[in-house]
């Protein structure tokens, strides 16, 4: 059974998704009280991609194993319909994509990153990703 805690702080990081949905800014959520527990992770990878794989793996050394999975996934190709950023439609690059990094134990979230991209999701984009996760693992 899921606790009311966890699932007010799903509510809280879906509400912070659809407020910055389409913003230039990356959103982290943090359990850090687990985050110190973090001893090794597992990759998934969904949908699968060679290069967001391949990227990841430079960067950790997974273990298939760990009961803590770093899931990874991006999407490209997709319009925001929002009539609130008419205006960021209009006057600039617009997101189209996005990426999202979960670290969880079970079914529990302990670390999320989502950022909105102008492109499909690169080595960069997973390398940021990971910096903010590694940031926080400190």
């Amino acid at each position: 059974m899921i606790s009311s805690n966890i699932l007010k702080k799903s509510a809280l990081f879906s509400l912070l998704l659809i407020l910055t949905s389409c913003s230039d800014n990356a959103v982290v959520r943090t359990d850090k009280k687990e985050l110190e527990n973090v001893h090794c992770m597992k990759l998934v990878i969904f949908p699968p991609d060679a290069i967001l794989k391949s990227a990841a793996e430079k960067l950790y050394d997974f273990d298939e194993k760990c009961p803590y999975t770093l899931s990874l996934s991006q999407k490209s190709g997709i319009t925001c319909n929002s009539n609130y950023n008419v205006d960021k439609k209009t006057l600039s690059t617009f997101p189209s994509g996005y990426i999202r990094m979960d670290l969880s134990k079970g079914s529990q979230n302990i670390f999320s990153y989502y950022k909105d991209l102008t492109h499909k999701a690169d080595e960069d984009d997973v390398k940021d990703a990971f910096d903010a996760l590694k940031k926080n693992l400190k």
